[in-house]
């Protein structure tokens, strides 16, 4: 983690999916930081750094899920990253004073967490074997689609990701087809696909206990900004 001077003014927030908006927002209520949902998308993710830096953030925060790649992780484990280790092999430290702030936060809390690197990535990661390779080329503990863009926008910087798929945790095809450009789900898409994929049923049903162990510790997580940056 790298030293960036002083303490934000500003906190700016990008998120991946709305649900991993609609839990800050409704944890922190009106005291919730500017955010921007970019639909897992990461070059959006990039568009909307940008927007909230020209807005006056002056310290932005990558938060939400992330796809888990060290096999010790299990869905709700949260991790505090270190940096991101881009496609490219370059590294991008996080700032160590946002980063204390969400440790000590996190301290308070009852979830938990460690602290780590983070993969970038374009596309879903989906299939353990995938995941391995992503593991042993980077040593990161999780991956996600937005932090990178967060670490090239020029500010301080941090992430709070809560793992939802662990590295042995397979996504179904049926799923990813039916993600919008914004995030949310096709139900008819999603429908449809798991008529044609039967055998995707168990998978998706895990998937949903994942989900609900990573939405309940998001909510803590997102409790933890709220206390980190003296937001509640």
């Amino acid at each position: 983690m790298g030293d960036v001077g002083s303490s934000p003014r500003r906190l700016g927030v990008i998120v991946g999916l709305p649900q991993e908006a609609a839990i800050l927002e409704r944890v922190l209520g009106r005291a919730a930081p500017p955010l921007v949902c970019a639909g897992a998308h990461s070059a959006r993710a990039a568009q909307a750094a940008a927007e909230l830096v020209a807005s006056g953030a002056d310290a932005l925060l990558s938060f939400g899920f992330a796809g888990g790649l060290d096999p010790s992780l299990r869905p709700g484990d949260v991790v505090v990253g270190a940096g991101v280790v881009a496609r490219n092999g370059r590294t991008h430290a996080t700032d160590d004073v946002l980063a204390q702030r969400l440790c000590a936060a996190l301290d308070a809390a009852t979830c938990r967490w460690s602290a780590g690197m983070v993969a970038d990535t374009d596309q879903v990661v989906d299939s353990p074997a995938a995941k391995r390779m992503l593991f042993a080329r980077t040593r990161a503990l999780i991956v996600d689609m937005e932090s990178r863009a967060v670490a090239e926008a020029g500010m301080p910087f941090a992430i709070l990701r809560t793992v939802v798929d662990p590295a042995e945790r397979a996504l179904p095809t049926s799923a990813l087809a039916a993600l919008k450009p914004n995030g949310r789900i096709n139900s008819f898409a999603l429908l449809g696909g798991l008529l044609r994929r039967p055998r995707e049923i168990g998978i998706l049903l895990a998937l949903a206990r994942d989900n609900a162990a990573a939405r309940e510790s998001l909510s803590r997580a997102a409790a933890a900004v709220g206390r980190g940056f003296g937001l509640m």
